[in-house]
């Protein structure tokens, strides 16, 4: 037994340094406890034993890359593009895609990953470099052309309201255009707000204007401001709130943005006389739940992650226009917050809903991102 148990571990070993990627098992602080010959290799080590005695994640170059994908493992798996300080001093690309495997009690037990350096092994990924340079070329096409189209937006929007408001005699016929032109404007002004707000986020630049104030209060201001769009639909909302205000801090003007996002969204992908459910529950480690169920189109399992990514192709049984952009930046909007938020749903057509978290704030973090 011993013998047949001895070779079935040479045999292991063996197919994992036989791999063309990176293996590895670590703790969550950072302990390499397994690990394969390619990893060793793609960090600079003689061999797996040298590189057991490297903590994982001090070697990134970009901590806080490495803090927020440790994070994100609580709750699923991740994709990263790292940058690892090799043996030499000189540094590598890679590609991780780790996973958490956790303990009864829900903490992480380890983390398993696959590592690929992604200039070595062209027939599995292009290089890094390139896709960084790419990456940076659309980000600042995206800035620059935003930016362009916003200023001619303004003063088309500025011209259209003041002609609504200053003639009042126009033509009904001619009235009724204008308006046209001025919900269409008001969309496209959105949208290139939405790009501006996610560069944003994605250079470190968005800032919140940090304050303290009613929760329920803008759920309601939030349920008022959607009455026309729900009653062209033949829709109802229900609100189902407890008495107390739930008084938060954070960026009300933010906040109500995204709280738009999401009961536009409910609205939008609810047929025609369908129901809108709006709630809120309060935790028992002070964290507020907000959730928007709808009786509308509905989500596959393999969608909950991808319809918060902008521009995302997600099929739908009926044609709906639109970018993505909304929930890709209520998302950011949530967690710029330190909050969390998902999406479940029982299938295709059963409706879905959407749920954030808000937790009690700390004065640290308030210095910090105040």
């Amino acid at each position: 037994m011993i013998e047949r148990l001895r070779k079935h571990n040479e045999n292991y070993v063996s197919l994992l340094d036989g791999l063309p990627v990176g293996i590895y098992r670590a703790t969550f602080g950072g302990k390499i406890l397994e690990a394969n010959k390619k990893l060793a290799e793609i960090l600079g080590y003689e061999d797996v034993q040298n590189l057991k005695n490297v903590n994982l994640n001090e070697i990134y170059e970009n901590k806080n890359d490495r803090e927020e994908h440790l994070e994100k493992l609580r709750s699923g798996s991740v994709f990263a593009e790292s940058e690892l300080r090799q043996r030499n001093g000189g540094t590598a690309w890679v590609r991780d895609y780790p996973k958490a495997v956790l303990n009864p009690d829900g903490t992480i037990a380890h983390i398993d990953g696959v590592m690929v350096e992604t200039h070595g092994i062209n027939a599995i990924v292009r290089g890094i470099t390139e896709h960084k340079r790419l990456e940076t070329m659309k980000d600042r096409f995206i800035s620059a052309f935003t930016h362009e189209l916003r200023t001619p937006l303004v003063s088309i929007k500025g011209y259209v309201d003041y002609i609504l408001t200053k003639e009042p005699i126009l033509p009904d016929g001619i009235k009724s255009k204008v308006e046209i032109v001025r919900r269409n404007t008001d969309r496209v002004l959105a949208l290139t707000e939405d790009l501006l707000d996610i560069q944003r986020i994605e250079a470190g630049r968005f800032e919140l204007k940090i304050e303290t104030f009613s929760l329920r209060e803008i759920l309601l201001q939030c349920i008022e401001e959607m009455q026309p769009l729900v009653k062209e639909k033949n829709q109802v909302i229900h609100f189902e709130f407890p008495p107390s205000d739930f008084p938060i801090k954070g960026d009300r003007l933010r906040l109500i943005g995204a709280l738009i996002n999401l009961l536009n969204n409910a609205t939008k992908f609810t047929p025609e006389k369908g129901e809108i459910s709006v709630r809120a529950e309060e935790g028992e480690d002070g964290t507020i739940t907000v959730y928007i169920v709808d009786t509308g189109i509905g989500l596959d399992e393999k969608d909950f992650e991808r319809v918060f990514e902008p521009f995302a192709v997600i099929e739908k049984s009926t044609y709906f226009s639109g970018t993505g952009l909304g929930l890709s930046l209520t998302k950011q909007i949530v967690e710029a917050h330190n909050g969390r938020i998902w999406v479940t749903s029982p299938g295709r057509g059963r409706g879905a809903t959407f749920a954030f978290t808000l937790p009690k704030q700390k004065e640290e973090w308030m210095k910090v991102h105040g």
